[in-house]
């Protein structure tokens, strides 16, 4: 009974874990479970008891003792599972019934004929093309030939937070479902393959891998995805990474993946993450939100560039450094679409009201998407020569020593013209035409909201260039304000020449300050609620 026990998945109240130990505890009669739980808030120990460890568990507080309960699941086949969740037992009638809609919480009751007919319909199980058997405890397969007899029209399948312990249970019910493309193992704990031969027809047609919380290491993701000749998407979130490694069975280059996801790991070399994922010679997406990632150096050598990459994302690390902008400019030549909000690059440049958004764009000459918003080639060029008449204004320099310290600097005066240092510091410089200087009044309640006057010195004056989104302009008045814009309104009205006020709808946010006719030292007038 130890053997058989020992490693075995089970669910207790909606809990998953793995048993650990069974056996007999000090000072206790009878003999226990040691399991240890998928969730840390779960258990109450790290396996011990009274000084003595029974088992070890991965968190310190994720082990627990039980006791043998038939509330203690081991869990049921695929077929089971299925048929439980999409098979409606028939009611025999085709008279009236009471139905409760779902989404009155019991406040809506009506009457509906003929159910049962759209039960059978449901219960044709050979129609299914979607499959969700998340926590259903799936533990394996079915008798051969019964899976694919049953549902063998499958082309998404679910089987998240289910008891499987090895990979050849997985494989002998994918190896039954040859339409299968899309497949969620997210949250499960899987042991690696004995070999490859079990696994071998089991994934031919899966073009997307969900791997998500399941604790593997990448060296054990690359032992299964060469069975998937057709794999274009890998997700390996949540999976507490703090390196990848060099492939372990995959000996040739994959040409096939084209989308990573990294999300929620401790990755925090960089070059050791780009040097494991070389081998996706295709790789276009790679997502690494919520990593370490804080230096990114310039790549040792153009062979080590990945020119097929499109799509990053970088939110939420600690990238503090312009540098590392430039960096990435070099690691990715074509990259279009970057996300970086929630760095320290980021945040601290909105907190001291500076221009973020320009310099990031003028930094990666290829980037057409940033954080969601798409790029002008207006909003790019303005951009540019932001970025220029910034390194004009840092002082008197070489060539050389400018193109040192900014990356794109050449490239940028050979499009733009080098900029006169003397014109650039007066104030009849390009740029300087182009950005408004708008002067923000707090909102006067009892002059009501048709008219204002202005007595007193603004409260500040913005600095924006006339591009600018109605949206955008909200974030920075809440920034200088010290607002936080995801619980803050701002409602703001333009003063016009003789003190009426045109209010600015949330309606109007995606339309550019100068469309809406705001020119330099224009009034605004701010409400916050």
């Amino acid at each position: 009974m130890q053997s058989t026990l020992l490693g075995t998945r089970i669910s207790l109240n909606g809990h998953v874990g793995t048993v650990k130990y069974l056996g007999p505890v000090a000072s206790t009669p009878g003999l226990w479970l040691g399991v240890d739980w998928d969730s840390a808030d779960r258990g109450k120990n790290d396996g011990s008891k009274d000084g003595k460890q029974y088992f070890t568990c991965r968190y310190k507080t994720s082990g627990s003792f039980i006791r043998q309960t038939p509330h203690i699941l081991y869990g049921v086949s695929f077929l089971d599972a299925l048929s439980a969740k999409y098979i409606e037992t028939l009611h025999g009638s085709q008279s009236q019934e009471t139905v409760t809609l779902g989404s009155s919480q019991g406040a809506i009751r009506v009457e509906a004929v003929s159910l049962d007919k759209i039960r059978e319909k449901f219960a044709r199980l050979d129609r299914l093309r979607e499959v969700s058997l998340e926590n259903a405890n799936v533990v394996k397969g079915d008798s051969p030939g019964s899976i694919s007899d049953t549902c063998p029209n499958i082309r998404g399948l679910d089987l998240s937070q289910n008891l499987f312990v090895r990979w050849e249970t997985v494989a002998q019910i994918t190896q039954e479902l040859p339409l299968l493309q899309r497949l969620s193992l997210n949250r499960n704990r899987l042991q690696p393959p004995d070999g490859p031969a079990p696994l071998e027809n089991a994934f031919l047609g899966l073009t997307e891998i969900q791997l998500n919380d399941t604790l593997m290491t990448w060296g054990d993701m690359q032992t299964i995805t060469p069975l998937m000749p057709k794999l274009q998407a890998i997700e390996m979130g949540y999976n507490q990474l703090t390196l990848l490694g060099s492939d372990k069975f995959l000996t040739v280059p994959n040409s096939t993946v084209l989308f990573i996801n990294l999300d929620s790991n401790s990755l925090s070399d960089w070059a050791h993450v780009w040097t494991s994922l070389k081998s996706y010679e295709c790789l276009q997406r790679v997502v690494l939100t919520g990593n370490c990632m804080a230096n990114i150096p310039f790549p040792g050598a153009p062979s080590e560039c990945l020119p097929a990459l499109k799509y990053l994302s970088l939110s939420d690390n600690r990238v503090s450094a312009w540098s590392a902008i430039d960096a990435l400019s070099c690691w990715f030549p074509a990259l279009e679409s970057l996300t970086i909000a929630g760095n320290p690059l980021v945040t601290t440049d909105l907190e001291t009201g500076n221009q973020t958004r320009p310099l990031l764009i003028a930094r990666i000459p290829s980037l057409r998407t940033l954080d969601g918003a798409a790029i002008t080639s207006r909003e790019r060029s303005d951009s540019e020569l932001f970025y220029l008449s910034a390194i004009m204004q840092e002082g008197v320099a070489s060539d050389d020593a400018r193109a040192k310290s900014h990356y794109h600097w050449n490239n940028l005066c050979e499009k733009y013209g080098r900029p006169d240092e003397i014109k650039v510091q007066k104030p009849q410089n390009k740029l300087g035409n182009q950005l408004l200087d708008l002067e923000l009044y707090q909102y006067d309640e009892q002059q009501g909201s048709t008219q204002a006057e202005i007595s007193h010195t603004p409260e500040a004056i913005l600095r924006v260039l006339p591009n600018m989104t109605l949206r955008v302009l909200r974030l920075k008045i809440c920034k200088v304000l010290k607002r936080d814009p995801r619980t803050t309104t701002v409602m703001f009205w333009l003063r016009m020449t003789h003190g009426n006020l045109a209010r600015l709808d949330n309606e109007q946010d995606s339309r550019d300050l100068d469309w809406l006719g705001l020119e330099n030292n224009s009034h605004i007038i701010y409400r916050i609620t």
